[in-house]
């Protein structure tokens, strides 16, 4: 290659890092930068924004409670273990009798903390218990959960061991 070719191709990159990078350019260049920087969300707005590869079922979970060391009998129960045995509501407070799968029994009143999702009692009617479940849905906001959980209904007479009615 000749000096004068070699000469000619300096002048040229430099024509062309000179144009890249002019006086004219560089203040487009920052106003672009400045849009930039403008749409990258800053970690205060990062933290309300929902991440994209996070899974829909994880961002449904419970409201935060109070931790206890260790868990009563009746939060280690899912509600559909536990039968309603029989209410007191003529007494203040009123009272209900929650039964296990096995036979045991657990008396219940108002503000009773029940099963593994945070529920408590909130109304105890005749031949009736009403929890209430509190979680956070997909936006954030709180939802309350009731379940009424009934007596079970008699299917009819029962028979004595005479075989009478």
């Amino acid at each position: 290659m000749s000096k004068s070719c070699a000469a000619a191709i300096v002048l040229l990159l430099g024509a062309w890092t000179g144009a890249a990078y002019g006086a004219e350019d560089v203040g487009a260049r920052d106003g672009a930068a400045a849009r930039d920087e403008a749409a990258v969300p800053t970690p205060a707005d990062a933290a309300r924004l929902r991440d994209p590869f996070r899974p829909f079922t994880l961002d449904i979970r419970l409201l935060p409670r109070p931790q206890t060391v260790q868990a009563t009998p009746l939060q280690r129960y899912e509600l559909g273990q536990l039968t309603v045995a029989g209410t007191v509501w003529e007494v203040s407070p009123p009272r209900a009798m929650l039964e296990d799968s096995f036979g045991m029994g657990y008396i219940v009143t108002l503000g009773t903390p029940i099963g593994r999702n945070g529920g408590v009692i909130t109304a105890i009617e005749p031949s009736r218990v009403v929890v209430e479940e509190r979680t956070l849905d997909f936006y954030g906001k709180e939802q309350v959960k009731r379940i009424v959980m009934e007596t079970p209904k008699e299917e009819g007479p029962t028979k004595t061991a005479g075989g009478r009615e």
